[in-house]
């Protein structure tokens, strides 16, 4: 298995962004060279060259997501991974490619990391990053024979686009198990941009899930982090978690017992780390000073003396 993993498929994968196709079978390996509008390019030469069709001179989404496992992991296990045998082989075609991990009962509707993404209009992505905003959640998608424009199929350029998860037009995400090539793994890893926290050396880390790390010898400083979907924990962001609101600092560590200015609007994290909302904080620096929070978690700037607090938390 060549000791390769994912990550590295990934960084190869982003090593092509801003590839484009070529006028004619001269210049493939050039990122801008001869370029033109007749299909050719070095990833079907490539699987040309190790005995597979690689359909040079025509369309080449798929071609492309063939050609990074191909790359990154060797021909034999490429074929593995896809579900596919060299007398099988169909990853030069976005639908055939969906049947061949439908058939295995490898595909769905929920992004992973890795995946491969066929769209309903006869074309194909892959998955290298996952993440939310605003309560939804978006993936990075790299693509083939692309360009700016969202959903074209035929624009002679790999690019990443920003897509929703639940984009209408996926047909689905077909899945690779990359968890084979991974090695054992303990603590917090920095990877795909994000950090992750793995249990002892099992090789899985934390998902969908609270961890609590003790940052000091002494036992006695604490910081709570989130880890989403697929292990990253949230940064320098909001993040809803059983409609209660909380807020993650660049460092991942969540806000508690604190105040934060965001967008010019100061909100309060109680003990427990939930945003405050239609309650009173008292002044921790002005005596009989408290500060009320409305509805939507936000101080509307005034300070109160003494205030009614009977109908209200106070924190």
């Amino acid at each position: 298995m060549m000791g390769k993993t994912l990550s590295d498929l990934i960084a190869l994968a982003k090593a092509q962004e801003g590839y484009i196709e070529k006028a004619s079978n001269f210049n493939l390996d050039s990122k801008t060279a001869n370029k033109g509008s007749n299909n050719y390019q070095k990833f079907s030469r490539d699987i040309n060259n190790v005995g597979l069709n690689g359909c040079q001179a025509q369309a080449w989404c798929c071609t492309f997501q063939f050609w990074l496992d191909l790359k990154t992991f060797g021909v034999e296990i490429a074929l593995y991974l896809w579900n596919m045998t060299r007398a099988t082989y169909v990853g030069y075609n976005c639908f055939a490619t969906y049947n061949a991990y439908a058939n295995k009962g490898k595909v769905g509707k929920t992004p992973k990391l890795g995946a491969i993404v066929i769209f309903d209009f006869s074309h194909a992505g892959r998955v290298i990053d996952i993440y939310k905003r605003n309560g939804l959640t978006y993936i990075s998608c790299i693509e083939g024979n692309t360009s700016s424009n969202l959903n074209d199929r035929n624009g002679g350029q790999v690019k990443t686009k920003e897509r929703l998860a639940n984009d209408s037009a996926i047909k689905g995400y077909c899945y690779i198990d990359y968890d084979q090539f991974e090695q054992k793994k303990s603590g917090w890893l920095f990877e795909y941009d994000h950090w992750r926290f793995y249990l002892g050396d099992t090789g899985n880390c934390v998902k969908n899930n609270w961890y609590r790390w003790n940052s000091k010898t002494d036992g006695n400083d604490y910081w709570s982090f989130f880890l989403g979907d697929n292990g990253f924990a949230v940064q320098g962001d909001w993040y809803q978690h059983n409609e209660r609101w909380y807020y993650f600092d660049d460092n991942c560590a969540m806000l508690t017992n604190q105040w934060l200015d965001y967008g010019g609007k100061w909100y309060y994290f109680c003990n427990s780390g939930e945003m405050v909302a239609n309650a009173y904080v008292k002044s921790k620096s002005k005596k009989d000073v408290y500060y009320f929070i409305n509805k939507d978690g936000i101080w509307e700037g005034k300070e109160e003396i003494n205030p009614d607090t009977s109908h209200f938390k106070v924190f």
